[in-house]
């Protein structure tokens, strides 16, 4: 779920470059932006509040932090919160085809080179971790990439369409300094797949202050992106099947080049179900409002990698009922439910919701997992540590 939280007042200002002891590093994130600017923008899914949250704690652990990000138009080179953003192209313009080219890759390649990084770390399959690989190579920089979906670590690459964007990411596999993993699961793969080891850190998340009390009769909530494979058309069914129980939807509206088709289908369904409320992006001052409102959470899609919604849910306090789980985390540490379909999944909110202890003693173990495992702190000392060596290891080879 995307959030945005607050930064100091004023506009962005202009910077030159910063000398940092611990090391120069470059997140090449493109729709990193709008989780820092104060003109709302609704676009942030899971990866980008991970990156965000990583930003923050490395720079405030003495990294010189960069992003490589699109234009929104906050400028070519600027400063927020002690990190320097470097516009890359805008996010959606440009000729088809020709705009592989240029905006995209010229804009790219600009900013990658202009961040002088030691280390680049990229996010995600695809020609971005291909890029990111190439421009390291060249510079002589480290690169980390970090897994963001259970099927970066699949050879078979199933969400990647582009038989160039396949072959630019397998050489950023082959090519990476160290590649990070969110599961346990992931680890196995890249293992077994690629022959790539792979260190697992865990997702984050930022612990709010106040915790719901799940035992209370409130809403299942449900956060995700409105696209077809989030399947939010199950809560629309959950809704019509369950009409004594109240049910809350948000989530961010997929911007170009997808569409807002299924958004809009949604909120028409909603018109006829009185028990059914949908809702649009949520920044992070809503987020906690949101959650207070819940009982129970649900989680629809099959295919995640780490679901930030989930530790967002169990870190406010509520249990979860989940197609999908982790590392098989969830019926191992009691945080909820995992159930195999639809059906499935109406009888076990039922249920759930009728059993108010139950919902609270599952959503106090919920946050307490979390404060173990997934507390900001934690997961940047991880991270901090793979970026301490493989800038040694940068510094060695170009005689520093």
């Amino acid at each position: 779920m995307g959030s945005r939280p607050a930064s100091p007042r004023g506009l962005p200002r202009t910077v030159g470059a910063r000398v940092s002891g611990r090391g120069r590093v470059c997140f090449f994130a493109p729709y990193l932006w709008p989780s820092f600017s104060e003109t709302p923008i609704d676009f942030a899914g899971g990866a980008e509040v991970q990156q965000a949250a990583l930003t923050r704690g490395l720079a405030r652990s003495g990294f010189d932090v960069t992003v490589a990000t699109c234009d929104y138009g906050q400028g070519r080179r600027v400063e927020r919160e002690g990190i320097t953003f470097l516009a890359t192209h805008p996010p959606f313009s440009g000729l088809p085809v020709l705009r592989f080219f240029h905006p995209r890759l010229t804009g790219n390649v600009r900013a990658l080179l202009a961040s002088k990084a030691e280390v680049l770390y990229e996010r995600g399959s695809g020609m971005q971790a291909g890029l990111a690989a190439d421009i390291a190579s060249a510079t002589r920089a480290g690169f980390v990439f970090a897994a963001a979906h259970d099927s970066d670590a699949q050879r078979a690459m199933p969400l990647v369409e582009l038989s160039r964007d396949r072959w630019w990411y397998a050489r950023a596999v082959k090519r990476a300094d160290r590649i990070v993993a969110q599961t346990e699961s992931q680890q196995r793969k890249f293992r077994e797949e690629w022959r790539r080891e792979a260190e697992v850190i865990p997702n984050l998340v930022e612990l709010p202050l106040r915790v719901t009390d799940a035992g209370a009769d409130r809403a299942v909530l449900w956060v995700s992106t409105y696209k077809e494979s989030k399947r939010p058309e199950w809560v629309l069914e959950l809704a019509r099947r369950l009409p004594q129980i109240r049910f809350v939807m948000a989530g961010v509206v997929p911007p170009p080049p997808l569409t807002p088709e299924v958004f809009e289908a949604t909120r028409i369904a909603a018109r006829e179900l009185p028990n059914l409320e949908v809702r649009g992006h949520l920044d992070r001052s809503a987020l906690t409002e949101f959650f207070s409102r819940g009982s129970l959470f649900v989680h629809t899609s099959s295919s995640e990698g780490f679901p930030n919604t989930l530790l967002e849910a169990w870190a406010h306090g509520l249990p979860s009922v989940s197609i999908f789980d982790p590392d098989g985390i969830v019926a191992r540490e009691r945080l909820g439910e995992v159930v195999p379909d639809l059906p499935a999944l109406a009888v076990s909110v039922e249920r759930w919701m009728s059993e108010r202890e139950r919902r609270r003693e599952t959503g106090a173990r919920a946050r307490a997992y979390v404060e173990r495992h997934h507390a900001p702190g934690t997961v940047i000392d991880s991270l901090a540590k793979v970026l301490d060596s493989v800038v040694a290891e940068v510094r060695s080879r170009r005689g520093h």
